[in-house]
């Protein structure tokens, strides 16, 4: 389970976070210093200085440089070494590795592998973040878990029924069949749920007369970003402006073997200048998340102490089947 796909973009921090003080994250086990140059562009460089390998993060920008805290060497965004205090002479080798940086959607992507192979394309589709259309409410949660299981947990959202009954959990759930599709690299599990009671969060967010009909259709955008387009509709028609139209969308950053952090929006297109619902759909997501928490840490822990035996499936998980084998393939290209 310590495998990582390499080639890929990954979001390390949202993008108000990074300012002119270097931050340090952890991506796929590699140690990364993030900075904004005073252009306010993005950069990431190994968090080790070539010189002495103290931390880059420790220093400080000055202009378009990131400044080791250590002995004042600088780098630029390319990790080229641009000052050396008391020398004039810089030898080419004396470098700090340097990452592809994209900013968008209000994030900040790392490529972390070949750099021939760097594609500013392959950024996963998250438009709903930054949409004018839709309005999102955003955060960050740490797991102790392997992302692997992370993946599982929100493409199959059966546990739902039983771990989230006080938010977003029904037991029809559970209790309706998935339809899991491939079509490329692209798995989708769909649920649809007619005639069936609105969840309590659901009733938070509109005020519904009646029984509703809901659905539930998710994809993985691989190899990080999984989406959740969920909703709800009064029973029997399609009016969405009287019902719930929302995308959750989870960024996966795996940060060792062992624990992920998820880059979260709740986007949606209804109610966009309602500040009381952004503070209740915040409260409701940090709790729905905490939930889940436990239950894959104990997974991680149980995993641990029975390393040779093999999870099983049930009719339920055929979503996350398929999405395994394509994310098996896309390691055995990696």
């Amino acid at each position: 389970m310590a495998e990582f796909i390499k080639n890929a973009w990954y979001a390390a921090c949202w993008s108000a976070e990074l300012t002119d003080s270097p931050m340090a994250k952890r991506v796929l086990c590699q140690d990364v210093a993030l900075f904004r140059t005073e252009k306010g562009v993005a950069g990431a460089v190994e968090d080790r200085c070539p010189h002495r390998f103290a931390p880059l993060s420790l220093g400080k920008v000055c202009g378009e440089n990131i400044v080791c805290g250590y002995h004042g060497m600088q780098f630029d965004c390319e990790g080229n070494c641009t000052s050396i205090p008391g020398q004039k002479n810089i030898p080419s080798r004396v470098r700090a590795r340097a990452y592809p940086v994209v900013e968008k959607y209000d994030l900040i992507w790392l490529w972390t592998g070949d750099l021939e192979k760097t594609d500013p394309d392959l950024v996963p589709d998250v438009h709903w973040i930054t949409d004018p259309d839709w309005c999102s409410v955003t955060g960050t949660a740490r797991y102790d878990c392997n992302w692997l299981l992370l993946v599982d947990n929100l493409i199959d959202l059966s546990h739902t029924t039983f771990v989230h009954q006080s938010t977003i959990g029904t037991d029809d759930v559970a209790d309706t069949p998935v339809i899991a599709e491939r079509k490329g690299d692209i798995v989708t599990v769909t649920r649809e749920m007619k005639n069936t009671e609105p969840s309590k969060f659901y009733k938070r967010l509109r005020t519904f007369s009646g029984r509703v009909d809901r659905w539930q259709k998710i994809w993985l955008e691989p190899p990080s970003a999984v989406i959740i387009d969920a909703g709800a509709v009064p029973t029997g028609t399609s009016d969405k402006t009287r019902g719930v139209d929302t995308r959750v969308i989870s960024i996966l950053k795996p940060v060792d073997e062992r624990s992920v952090d998820q880059l979260w929006a709740f986007s949606r297109d209804f109610a966009l200048d309602d500040e009381k619902l952004n503070v209740e759909i915040e409260k409701s997501l940090i709790h729905t998340f905490g939930e889940d928490m436990a239950f894959l840490a104990g997974q991680q822990r149980n995993l641990e102490r029975f390393p040779t035996d093999k999870m099983l499936n049930n009719s339920a998980d055929a979503g996350d089947v398929l999405t395994r084998r394509v994310i098996d393939e896309y390691l055995a290209v990696d």
